[in-house]
């Protein structure tokens, strides 16, 4: 689900020829405002089969489950140790043609897959347009887009739910042209209905943002209201305020996020709405100031030890960070830990929404899964 993961993919591909739910190209900002009509709390289908998630502090914690990407380990290690956390799961395994067929892109573990539905979370399969190399390819999204082969990929995409036994399937397509804006819309309409007739849920992912300009190159396609109305769940993707395309600064200072998801709260109702959580950071060197690179908590606990450097916390911002100069090259690191993740927990509980979601498991500082657990709490695990 998540555009970091593009930079390593597309470092890694290059390499081979010379893989977070990342960007490939700048991301814009958000500096233009649209009214949205504002609308009524909904009951999603993901819904039906639990508890109120809004009562007695429940509510849903998943997580992103993805391969390894180069040195960055994949989600088996976390999945296993968290299981009994985790209430759904998305497995970053599916992509897609110009003409809608779904295609396997990732090494699967189906004993990863077997042993999250054994500890009683759902499953859905993540459906994206990454493409090797090139990261989230807005082509391939106005390619099944269009009415025609639309069609054909939501049966393709529902006949996959049906047949690899998964709950639900995770829409992760990102970077949609904003002129595609009514058919994505659209698609999520017509996926939404066809997955409800066969008991499924529709969770999709979209852009961050706290105003709605649809020429945005990043946000512009994906209009909130239409998609809170038709999806049973809508993951924000409340980070990389900093990331690819920008110089250094927090991945979610918590200020903006709280700003995110208080506006999404107005477009779509909050019991559909699931925050999305970085776990991970950037490493930014002035000698490519705008292309960071992808690293775990882990790695940047280690490169700041290694460095004999001190991080910082930011109390401003609520971020953790440290730079360090290595053969002339200034570098500026960001990235969270239990801290930052708690205050953003915080957020989630003040908004009422709906869950929290990981991007990604396996990058994380393991001390996060206390915090999810006692001061967020999940269906199983209710905060005290």
């Amino acid at each position: 689900m998540r555009r970091v993961m593009a930079i390593v993919l597309t470092l890694f591909f290059i390499a081979v020829l010379a893989i977070g739910c990342s960007p490939t190209s700048p991301r814009p900002m958000d500096n233009n405002t649209k009214t949205g009509e504002k609308t009524g709390p909904e009951k999603a289908e993901a819904d039906q089969n639990r508890p109120d998630v809004l009562g007695s502090n429940k509510r849903v914690v998943m997580g992103f489950y993805v391969a390894g990407e180069g040195d960055i380990p994949s989600s088996k290690n976390s999945l296993t140790t968290n299981a009994k956390l985790l209430d759904e799961v998305s497995f970053f395994w599916y992509s897609f043609d110009s003409a809608g067929n779904i295609k396997n892109i990732a090494k699967q573990d189906l004993a990863a897959k077997s042993f999250a539905k054994r500890n009683n979370a759902k499953v859905y399969a993540v459906v994206h347009n990454m493409v090797a190399g090139q990261g989230f390819s807005p082509g391939l999204a106005h390619s099944v887009l269009a009415p025609g082969v639309r069609t054909k990929f939501i049966q393709n995409i529902v006949n996959l739910a049906k047949t690899q036994g998964w709950d639900g399937v995770a829409i992760d397509i990102e970077k949609a042209p904003p002129q595609d804006r009514g058919n994505f819309s659209a698609f999520i309409k017509e996926l939404g209905a066809a997955l409800k007739a066969k008991d499924k849920v529709l969770n999709v992912s979209i852009p961050a943002k706290f105003i709605d300009y649809p020429k945005d190159l990043w946000s512009g396609a994906y209009d909130y209201t239409a998609i809170g109305k038709a999806a049973d769940q809508v993951v924000i993707m409340s980070y990389d305020e900093h990331g690819l395309g920008t110089t250094a600064g927090p991945i979610a200072s918590h200020d903006w996020v709280d700003k995110v998801i208080g506006f999404a709260t107005k477009k779509i109702p909050p019991q559909k709405i699931v925050m999305g959580i970085p776990v991970y950071g950037f490493d930014w060197g002035s000698k490519s100031p705008t292309v960071p690179a992808y690293v775990t908590f882990s790695q940047a606990q280690r490169t700041a030890k290694s460095k004999g450097v001190s991080i910082t916390y930011d109390e401003e911002t609520e971020t953790p960070h440290f730079t360090f100069t290595e053969r002339g090259i200034r570098h500026v690191v960001f990235f969270e830990n239990q801290r930052s993740i708690s205050v953003k927990l915080g957020y989630a509980k003040k908004h009422k929404i709906h869950g929290v979601a990981i991007w990604r498991m396996g990058m994380e500082d393991p001390s996060i899964w206390s915090s999810v657990q006692s001061y967020y709490g999940t269906n199983r695990n209710v905060a005290k």
